[in-house]
């Protein structure tokens, strides 16, 4: 841990890094975030992105995680969660990482959620942290590695992948609509000190309304 954070320094600079630390403790006193939950239908037809030829996706196995530090994701966490029987995907040219993100298979962090966890409907999987370096923003990368998970979770039996994105973050909302996306669910979340509250509002029947179930 001590030797992220001197890397953090070192590469952010004292004053980007003074400015996150301070951001990530506020949270811990006040939060407001709402957030849109879409599902994406991994039985029918979805509309396809294709990942760049000259990149590759890949399903990360422990001794190709070194990468994810280049994208400021942490190591541990990943190992974390590979442990618990989740998935972690780059995109790589190369060796360079572009693109990251986890697919949870039955419990999915989420902070609105009782004890920060959901348990999650069966036949759908979650997807979650996804993030592209500045280099490869532009080009597709997030869409065609999404097209591609999609399919491999489908290949071992999932239904539907949901995820939830930032109301605000109109960018992320119209690429994950691109691949087959759509909204099921808005979420209100609110916590001040020790004390919070959510509140959804499910957007269609079904997978909407038992996620907001399982979120109150």
């Amino acid at each position: 841990m001590i030797a992220r954070v001197i890397e953090r320094l070192r590469r952010d600079g004292p004053r980007a890094f003074g400015r996150a630390l301070v951001g990530r403790v506020r949270k811990y006193v006040y939060l407001h975030e709402e957030h849109v939950w879409y599902a994406c239908d991994l039985k029918g037809e979805r509309p396809r992105r294709e990942l760049p030829q000259e990149v590759r996706l890949v399903h990360a196995e422990p001794r190709e995680l070194d990468a994810l530090d280049r994208l400021g994701q942490s190591i541990d966490e990943a190992l974390e969660r590979m442990d618990g029987g989740n998935d972690v995907w780059m995109v790589l040219d190369g060796n360079e990482p572009l693109f990251a993100c986890c697919t949870f298979r039955k419990v999915a962090p989420v902070a609105a959620a009782t004890h920060g966890t959901l348990t999650l409907p069966d036949g759908a999987a979650c997807l979650e942290d996804s993030i592209t370096s500045a280099a490869a923003r532009g080009r597709g990368i997030a869409p065609g590695a999404w097209t591609l998970i999609c399919d491999e979770l489908r290949e071992d039996g999932f239904t539907t992948l949901v995820t939830k994105i930032e109301t605000e973050n109109a960018a992320s909302r119209r690429a994950v609509e691109k691949v087959g996306f759509h909204e099921i669910a808005v979420m209100d979340h609110r916590r001040l000190a020790m004390h919070s509250r959510t509140a959804v509002r499910p957007l269609s029947n079904g997978l909407g309304y038992d996620l907001a179930e399982r979120l109150r």
